[in-house]
């Protein structure tokens, strides 16, 4: 259970970081403080560490869910025709 926790923590945390990353990138490169081949490698880092956290917050969010218990199926009912030839 706490491993689980962190595990989310962890994800939050890195998927939050890539996205100010890429927040960052963009006025580096803009005031040439950066260079451009810098600023492509970096935003590459951050696709894959954004895509890995959102990876494991989803199966973690998919293995919350509670498995559903199997309702009985219902007998059937007699109907019987009455007048009009409809069942009742």
């Amino acid at each position: 259970m706490k491993r689980d926790w962190i595990r989310t923590m962890v994800s939050k945390l890195a998927a939050t970081l890539a996205v100010l990353l890429f927040l960052l990138l963009v006025p580096a490169v803009a005031a040439g403080s950066l260079p451009l081949w810098g600023a492509l490698l970096l935003g590459a880092l951050g696709v894959v560490v954004l895509n890995g956290a959102c990876g494991v917050l989803l199966a973690l969010q998919a293995g919350e869910e509670a498995p559903r218990q199997e309702q009985p199926v219902p007998s059937a009912v007699p109907l019987r025709v009455v007048r009009g030839g409809r069942a009742a």
